[in-house]
């Protein structure tokens, strides 16, 4: 929607038939006051509407960060081994490829069979 030329051209024409050449420039002294007015409204309320979401917003988001740094603190702490006690693998250890496995864990390979004497 964009205004050329030639449009503008025909506002003029018709406004300075309407209003004549002596009204014109009160006319048009009047709307730049309108439009600044509407400008500095538009952006006062703009500003209003800014200030009034964004700074809650960041209370909130400032809230919900110090709760999660102090879930995080408390996990930890629940996570962690008590005191004197032996450290705990990070990673359960998996067994050799191909070696037999039970419910326990990885058997031991079986003893060597020695041939009976004859």
């Amino acid at each position: 929607m964009s205004i050329g030329l030639s449009e503008i051209i025909v506002v003029f024409v018709v406004a300075l038939l309407l209003f004549g050449p002596e009204q014109l420039p009160v006319l048009a002294r009047s709307l730049g006051k309108v439009a600044a007015d509407l400008r500095r409204t538009s952006d006062s309320l703009r500003r209003e509407f800014y200030n009034s979401v964004y700074t809650p917003a960041q209370e909130v988001r400032r809230d919900i960060s110090a709760e999660g740094r102090s879930l995080r603190a408390l996990r930890a702490e629940v996570l962690s081994p008590p005191a004197g006690a032996a450290p705990v693998p990070s990673r359960p250890q998996t067994p050799a490829a191909g070696a037999p496995v039970n419910e326990e864990g990885p058997l031991a390979p079986p003893a060597p069979v020695e041939p009976e004497p004859s």
